[in-house]
C-alpha cells in the first residue's frame, strides 16, 4: 500500500462465471465432451471493471481462456494486477487499521441487462501472500445498487472491502521507543546547573533529534489533516 498518495496495489484472481444459451451442446452427441477451453475473445464476456481504479493504464484482466460447459456455463478466471484509490486515516499511526474498498461492476448494462452477484461473502483469502507491514483480518463482501443522476435504471456493483492492521513492532523499536527516549532528555536541561553551560545545547539537540523523526514521519504519510498521535 503507498500510502503517500492513498494507493491500494492488489494481487487478484477476478473469477466470473456466467450463463451464455447459445453456447450448449449434447455431450453424447460429442463423444462425452462436457467442457473446453476456449480463448476468452471468442466469447462475449461482461465489462466488469474496477470503478475505483487509480492506474494509469485503465486495463482489465487478463486474456486468460474461459472454461465453456456444455450447459451454457462459463467461467472466466483470470489474474489481474489493480491500483486502486483508498482513503487513508493515520490519526493512531502506528496502531492504525485501514479499509481499502474495490468496486466492481459493469460500464455500460444496468442492472436489467446484467443482474452481478457475489457468489461467496468474502473474498478467498486461502491463497494470499502474508505482508511484512500489513496485516489482512478479512475481505467481506456486499452488494450494491445505485442510481446514478445520468441514468433511471439501477446499476449494481460488488464491493470487497479489505480489513487491513498494521504490524506496529517495526514502528514501536525502531520509532516510537527512539522518540520516547529522546523526550526523557527534555526535562533533563532544568536540571543541569546554569554555569554548565550545557543547557541550551540539550534543548536543542532533542529539539533537533524530534525533528529528525518527525520528517521520517511526513515522509510516508498523506498530506492531510489528520495528524499521527507520534507527531502530536
Amino acid at each position: 500500500q503507498d500510502e503517500r498518495n492513498q494507493v491500494l496495489t492488489s494481487y487478484l484472481w477476478v473469477r466470473q462465471t456466467w450463463l451464455d444459451a447459445h453456447l450448449t451442446w449434447d455431450k453424447d452427441e460429442y463423444g462425452g465432451i462436457d467442457s473446453i477451453r476456449i480463448p476468452s475473445s471468442y466469447v462475449w464476456r461482461p465489462d466488469i471493471i474496477l470503478y475505483n481504479n487509480a492506474d494509469e493504464h485503465f486495463g482489465g484482466s487478463m486474456e486468460t481462456n474461459v472454461v465453456l460447459r456444455s450447459d451454457g456455463h462459463i467461467m472466466w478466471d483470470s489474474p489481474a494486477i489493480t491500483k486502486s484509490s483508498c482513503k487513508v486515516d493515520v490519526s493512531y499511526f502506528p496502531f492504525d487499521g485501514q479499509r481499502c474498498r474495490l468496486t466492481f461492476g459493469s460500464w455500460t448494462h444496468n442492472g436489467n441487462q446484467i443482474d452481478l452477484r457475489n457468489q461467496l461473502g468474502t473474498g478467498d483469502l486461502r491463497d494470499f501472500v502474508e505482508n511484512v507491514e500489513w496485516e489482512v483480518l478479512g475481505m467481506p463482501a456486499a452488494r450494491n445498487v445505485i442510481t446514478y443522476g445520468c441514468c433511471s435504471e439501477p446499476y449494481p456493483d460488488v464491493t470487497y472491502t479489505l480489513l487491513l492492521r498494521r504490524r506496529a513492532s517495526f514502528y514501536v523499536f525502531n520509532l516510537l521507543l527512539p522518540c520516547i527516549m529522546v523526550s526523557f532528555l527534555a526535562p533533563l536541561g532544568f536540571y543541569l546547573p546554569a554555569d554548565s553551560g550545557e543547557k541550551v545545547s540539550l534543548g536543542v539537540t532533542v529539539l533537533l533529534a524530534l525533528t529528525v523523526f518527525q520528517l521520517l514521519v511526513a515522509e510516508s504519510m498523506p498530506p492531510s489533516e489528520s495528524v499521527p498521535l507520534i507527531g502530536e
